[in-house]
């Protein structure tokens, strides 16, 4: 239930709790550091970038930056992106996720739902102006699910083993067995 449900302005909502640094422990230091919020809601600079090389050696990008439609190089062809640039994208890739994750939230909560749900992000793209995104995304969001449904199960152990059930009770009871044996011996050589 939301606020709005109870009809008066009265704020039920916990109080607001004060942003924290998160800690982030470098891979194979044993080093904590602490994140300040704006770093913490950022995102990764060598993805973006590695984005960026992929988009601007595509080639439509080389097509329009040149007339060729040939990859010239891993760079799309001497074009670059200066590093402020990148975090100027970063910075506007982190508000666009946010505006659109907020009001998918409150699609969410006119639906009377606690999870944002497919349906959610593309009613808030169209609400937001980006309904030419919605075809594409939900594309995406097909095939995600069908590669959920096809993709292959991992197996437990006890699928590995390839025993019946049986079988394997048979060698759990055997274990016991064996384990009850070994500390009898191991609390009997006092008594002898």
């Amino acid at each position: 239930m939301s606020d709005k449900e109870f009809g008066g302005a009265d704020d039920l909502s916990l109080p607001k709790a004060i942003p924290m640094p998160l800690k982030h422990r470098t891979r194979g230091t044993g080093l904590v550091t602490y994140l300040s919020p704006a770093a913490a809601k950022a995102l990764p600079a060598a993805t973006v970038q590695k984005i960026i090389n992929e988009v601007l050696a595509s080639p439509s990008i080389l097509a329009v930056t040149t007339g060729e439609t040939s990859a010239a190089g891993s760079n799309g062809g001497g074009m670059t992106f200066a590093k402020e640039t990148r975090d100027l994208l970063i910075e506007c890739c982190v508000e666009f996720i946010t505006m659109l994750s907020s009001e998918a939230n409150e699609m969410a909560e006119k639906d009377a739902k606690k999870t944002i749900a497919c349906e959610h992000i593309t009613k808030a793209l169209e609400e937001l102006g980006f309904g030419e995104y919605v075809p594409e995304l939900v594309a995406v969001a097909d095939g995600f699910k069908t590669t959920q449904v096809t993709r292959e199960k991992k197996q437990s152990k006890i699928e590995q083993s390839g025993l019946t059930n049986d079988e394997l009770i048979r060698a759990q009871e055997e274990l016991f067995r064996s384990a009850g044996e070994k500390y009898q011996t191991v609390a009997s050589p006092g008594e002898g």
